[in-house]
């Protein structure tokens, strides 16, 4: 019976045949080709919408933000449908890119339709619920949250990818080019995903198994002793006592949030409680997002245009920006002396203010209109990979 019930607990997340071929799609081809699918359309979407079709700005600016929004969409749809969101998804983009290539290229709508849709290739949700599902029953939690920072590190290898060969590409072949390039990462995305549906038996859901909640709840505790947010207190205390608690403490915003919580209430079920703290730092790495999809929005019509740089060059110092913000990250995060460096500079969770200190002075010295100081300020901006 206890080896039954041990068999029973293991994750829905099963190998028909060898894990290592599992690991390399979900840790590093598929999120490599992800990071080069979503990253590519930054290269070229401005430029040409303001170039080809001479758009004014709010124009220019709605049509990015109907690219971004088809990324929430999809991110949306992976909490509880993680295989159908990342196929829908995938397909999409490779629609969008389809649609781009075959069209007229003197027709505003379908190039900005096209590429709108591939926002829908956002599909990194999915790919983190594969790795958590793959690497919960391991005795260590620790190598399951390593493994999702390898994926991250996968997903930003194959940014510098589409950074360094995307720019190059349009600068020779303009949007047919980049649009057949945008085929074959998709063509390529969606064969790894059908192989890795293939690899899979059972469904990937939002469900847990009642004997993984203790798993769950000291992967929490060791969560808080590895830097991050989450109070140790709080993991062991019941959610009735650190309710009251925290009522006694907060003021009427505080008990705002603190009723959302009571009505919405995670803290039984995920690893990460709703508490205050966490409502905070999801409205900072809302803020967050403003300032890096703003900058990689117009950063590269502004090298274009105020320091008259061809796209090649363009794409490779964004690709040389997000290759020297990835080094940091992996260094700080995947190594143990990276990590004890840093927590002498600060400890979580001041670690993520020293990371959002590092992305505003990087804004702040890319807006300075000198090539040598504007190209320093990419760099810095690329902190936001050390979160």
């Amino acid at each position: 019976n206890a080896s039954q019930n041990t068999t029973h607990s293991i994750s829905a997340y099963r190998i028909s045949t060898m894990p290592t071929l599992a690991e390399i799609i979900v840790l590093g081809i598929m999120p490599f080709l992800y990071g080069a699918a979503t990253r590519l359309p930054f290269i070229y979407f401005v430029i040409h919408l303001n170039g080809h079709f001479e758009l004014s700005w709010g124009y220019i600016g709605l049509c990015v933000a109907a690219y971004q929004g088809s990324r929430v969409i999809t991110s949306a749809l992976a909490v509880y449908y993680p295989r159908v969101s990342h196929f829908m998804g995938t397909a999409i983009g490779l629609a969008g890119y389809t649609l781009v290539f075959f069209s007229n290229k003197d027709l505003l709508a379908p190039f900005v339709a096209g590429t709108a849709i591939v926002g829908f290739s956002e599909t990194m949700s999915s790919m983190q619920k594969y790795a958590k599902h793959m690497y919960k029953s391991t005795p260590d939690p620790k190598r399951g949250r390593l493994m999702l920072k390898y994926q991250y590190a996968s997903v930003m290898i194959g940014v510098v990818f589409a950074f360094s060969v995307g720019g190059f590409v349009y600068q020779y072949h303009k949007i047919n080019g980049v649009a057949l390039f945008g085929i074959i990462i998709e063509s390529l995305s969606m064969l790894a995903l059908l192989v890795n549906f293939y690899l899979i038996k059972g469904e990937i859901t939002e469900e847990e198994d009642e004997d993984e909640e203790s798993v769950k709840e000291n992967d929490a505790v060791n969560h808080n002793n590895e830097g991050g947010v989450i109070l140790e207190q709080d993991a062991q205390s019941s959610p009735s006592n650190r309710s009251s608690d925290r009522t006694s403490r907060l003021s009427s915003f505080g008990l705002l949030l603190h009723a959302a919580n009571t009505e919405y209430s995670t803290a039984e079920k995920d690893e990460i409680a709703a508490t205050w703290l966490n409502w905070m730092l999801c409205v900072s790495f809302g803020i967050e997002a403003l300032t890096i999809g703003y900058n990689l929005s117009i950063g590269p019509i502004f090298l274009q245009d105020e320091f008259k740089r061809d796209t090649g060059m363009v794409g490779i110092l964004f690709a040389v920006g997000a290759a020297s913000g990835s080094f940091a990250a992996i260094s700080i995060t995947c190594t143990e002396m990276g990590k004890n460096a840093f927590k002498k500079i600060a400890a979580s969770p001041f670690d993520v203010v020293v990371a959002f200190l590092g992305i505003a002075i990087g804004v702040s010295v890319a807006a300075v209109p000198n090539f040598g100081v504007h190209v320093l300020g990419l760099v810095l901006l690329m902190c936001k990979w050390v979160e």
